[in-house]
C-alpha cells in the first residue's frame, strides 16, 4: 500500500474529487430549473469523472448559483487544483516510487485542465443554443465533447471505455 505521505496526498484528492463530484450534479439540476440542458449534461459529465476519481459524494450548501456563475467558478476551481495541488502530489508519490499513485495523480490533473476548456466552451454553446454530447472516460475521468476519441487522450484507453454522460 501506500506510504504515509501518499496516503494523505490520496486522501486529499479524495475528498476534493468527492466535493466537485456532488456540487456539480446540483449544478446540473440548478441549470435544468434554468433550461439549460446542454450545460446540465456538462455538469453531470464532469460530475461522473469527478467520481471516477474519488467514488464519493458531497453536498456544499449556499454554492448553487446561476448557470453562468457556476461555469465560472467551476473553471477557477478546476484551473486551481490542476495548477497547484496535482503537481505537489505528483512529486511526492514520485519520490516515494509509488507509480501508481503518480500515475492516477497525473491523469486527474491533466484531465481537471480538460474539464476548465470545457466550461469555456459551455458559454459557447448556450449562446448557440446548442446542446453537446459529453463521453467520459470510465479509467481516468476524461471527458470528451461531441464524441469519443480513438484513445483517451490523457490514459490512452481505447474508445470502447467511454461512456455517454447524461
Amino acid at each position: 500500500m501506500a506510504d504515509n505521505e501518499t496516503r494523505k496526498n490520496l486522501h486529499t484528492a479524495y475528498q476534493g474529487e468527492s466535493k466537485a463530484s456532488v456540487r456539480l450534479k446540483v449544478y446540473a439540476e440548478k441549470a435544468d430549473k434554468e433550461e439549460y440542458p446542454g450545460v446540465a449534461r456538462l455538469f453531470r459529465a464532469i460530475a461522473e469523472s469527478e467520481a471516477i476519481h474519488a467514488r464519493n459524494n458531497l453536498r456544499l450548501v449556499g454554492e448553487i448559483k446561476d448557470t453562468e456563475t457556476n461555469l465560472s467558478e467551476s473553471f477557477a476551481n478546476e484551473t486551481k487544483i490542476a495548477q497547484v495541488s496535482y503537481g505537489s502530489f505528483i512529486a511526492q508519490a514520485e519520490s516515494e516510487g509509488n507509480e501508481n499513485a503518480a500515475r492516477m495523480f497525473t491523469w486527474a490533473r491533466d484531465v481537471e485542465e480538460v474539464h476548465s476548456k470545457l466550461y469555456e466552451k459551455a458559454l459557447e454553446h448556450m449562446l448557440a443554443e446548442e446542446e453537446p454530447t459529453y463521453y467520459v472516460c470510465d479509467v481516468c475521468g476524461y471527458v470528451a465533447d461531441g464524441s469519443i476519441p480513438d484513445a483517451c487522450p490523457a490514459c490512452g484507453s481505447p474508445a470502447e471505455v467511454f461512456f455517454e454522460s447524461s
